[in-house]
């Protein structure tokens, strides 16, 4: 896990928690990797005034379990976006709900979770409360980027439906997934933007569904 800046004063701003996955057959180099560390962290700090915690996460079943509710209590992130790759890809992938069960694929470990199930008890799917379909209105109207983006119901029932489903359920209204293509369809530097341009819509979205709750509890 890294971060830009020890400063106490950076300290004090919100957190955004972002993650790629490490590589897993037949991806010997993970773009979700390679994009998440090319991007630009400082750009959107500044832009945004937040801190941004990066962190490339094994293909296994038991450590994301273990990591990301930590960083969750550690964190307390304002905003937390997964990134993984999708083989069958063609541009940026907005994942809306995130599923409980069903993981019957098995990780880098050869292991499976208990069950087949992310959250014992929780419910069968969980929509994020961040709109991907505003976000990706957002994305495909700016120009500058090389990727389109589309809004998807469905994150595969493996490590990226799991990752997204586990922060789901631990706060719903700022959790997020991005699917990324392959590197052989668009560079790093095309990736990183996009995703760049994501986070920053996903954090303004958020921020502003907060600013209307605190306002709504002072009336």
């Amino acid at each position: 896990m890294g971060d830009s800046s020890n400063d106490s004063a950076v300290e004090q701003r919100p957190i955004i928690y972002l993650t790629g996955f490490g590589p897993f057959p037949p991806h010997g180099v993970n773009p979700s990797q390679v994009a998440v560390e090319h991007l630009d962290v400082t750009k959107l700090e500044e832009e945004l005034d937040v801190k941004v915690v990066k962190e490339i996460i094994p293909v296994e079943y038991e450590k994301v379990t273990k990591v990301v509710k930590q960083r969750w209590k550690e964190l307390k992130p304002k905003l937390t976006v997964h990134v993984g790759v999708s083989g069958q890809a063609e541009t940026l992938v907005l994942e809306q709900v995130g599923h409980n069960n069903g993981y019957s694929r098995l990780d880098n470990c050869r292991c499976l979770p208990s069950r087949g199930e992310c959250c014992p008890g929780g419910e069968e799917v969980i929509t994020s409360g961040i709109r991907m379909d505003l976000i990706s209105r957002a994305l495909n109207s700016d120009t500058s980027l090389k990727l389109t983006c589309v809004k998807s119901t469905d994150a595969g029932r493996f490590l990226c439906d799991f990752i997204f489903y586990t922060s789901l359920h631990e706060d719903k209204s700022r959790s997020a997934f991005i699917h990324v293509p392959t590197l052989n369809r668009f560079s790093k530097e095309d990736i990183a933007s996009a995703i760049e341009k994501a986070v920053k819509e996903m954090y303004l979205q958020v921020n502003e569904h907060d600013r209307v709750e605190i306002e709504a509890l002072n009336v």
